[in-house]
């Protein structure tokens, strides 16, 4: 006996509350944000949601489709939803929480800078802030580290965008900070199990690293996904807060790829010139610099690669 299932689409854009309000707009009308039916989402919860949703959430929870190509996504939906009730869960416990590592992704021209603080069981503090005007980055850096009992050796900046003129000034001042550089090669923490990777295999070197990940970008967000997120390799969870909005919409539409070595890569951020114009980069798939996705890979990499160095100066 056969048997057929009948998929029903119920969008966002089918609630009688958001088609009144799409009705008024394409009459040129004033649109009054009417309910006409409590319990179902409104025209103003709608189009915020259509602004602060990544593509993944959009396409399930608004459009009523399965998402093409989840299967393939460096952090699929479910683990970003675990990663979500983890903190939830870290928040509601109370548990005492020590900061371990920080990660900066510094801007320049009036894009953002972002700060991520994180501990073993997830992020506990991430802020953006325009800079234009540069400066400010060292000292709420030292703020930041103060606040949260960080060690020097223990902050990686992302060494383009001015960081390495950012390490310089804060090594100046005594603090031994770290400078990581996103196009390097890659260095896998040893004794780490990578088993979505290479079978349980286990990184014994430099060399091994480099025959899995196509640079240190490509190794970062790996070690997110496969360390950090993966439930079957890190069964405590690690904690992403659902009011950072912004870092999971940058995270979620990141594909899993590998090039014809089996090396893992990420698309490049962004395009160079006298490149192919169909190439994809991060800024097409996501619609701006992933600062905020740095940011944080930039501190699970100073958690998974802890490096003891002498603190010049006082802290």
């Amino acid at each position: 006996m056969a048997l057929f299932r009948k998929v029903m689409r119920i969008r966002a854009v089918d609630s009688p509350n958001v088609r009144l309000a799409l009705l008024q707009e394409s009459r040129g009308l004033p649109i009054t944000n009417e309910i006409l039916v409590d319990g179902v989402i409104s025209y103003s919860t709608y189009l915020q949601k259509r602004a602060t949703l990544d593509a993944v959430r959009q396409c399930v929870g608004l459009d009523a489709m399965f998402y093409e190509g989840a299967e393939v996504l460096l952090f699929p939906p479910l683990w970003l939803d675990h990663a979500e009730e983890v903190a939830f869960k870290l928040k509601e416990s109370k548990v005492k929480r020590q900061a371990e590592t920080m990660g900066i992704d510094p801007a320049e021209g009036g894009d953002s800078t972002v700060w991520t603080v994180c501990d073993r069981l997830g992020i506990m503090h991430q802020e953006g802030q325009k800079t234009v005007d540069t400066s400010v980055i060292v000292p709420k850096t030292i703020a930041l580290m103060n606040q949260y009992g960080i060690r020097p050796n223990n902050v990686l900046f992302d060494r383009g965008g001015g960081g390495k003129q950012h390490v310089d000034a804060l090594r100046a001042k005594g603090y031994n900070v770290r400078a990581i550089a996103f196009g390097e090669p890659a260095t896998a923490p040893e004794g780490r199990p990578l088993s979505a990777i290479k079978s349980n295999a286990k990184i014994r070197d430099e060399q091994e690293a480099k025959t899995i990940y196509k640079n240190r970008r490509a190794e970062m967000y790996a070690e997110l996904r496969f360390l950090m997120l993966d439930p079957a390799v890190n069964e405590r969870g690690f904690g992403i807060p659902a009011e950072y909005v912004e870092l999971r919409r940058q995270l979620a539409p990141i594909p899993l790829w590998y090039d014809g070595d089996g090396k893992l890569f990420l698309p490049p951020k962004h395009r160079k010139p006298g490149t192919d114009s169909e190439e994809v980069t991060m800024v097409d798939l996501i619609g701006c610099s992933p600062d905020e996705a740095d940011s944080t890979v930039l501190a699970v990499h100073g958690l998974l690669h802890r490096k003891e160095t002498r603190v010049i100066g006082a802290y």
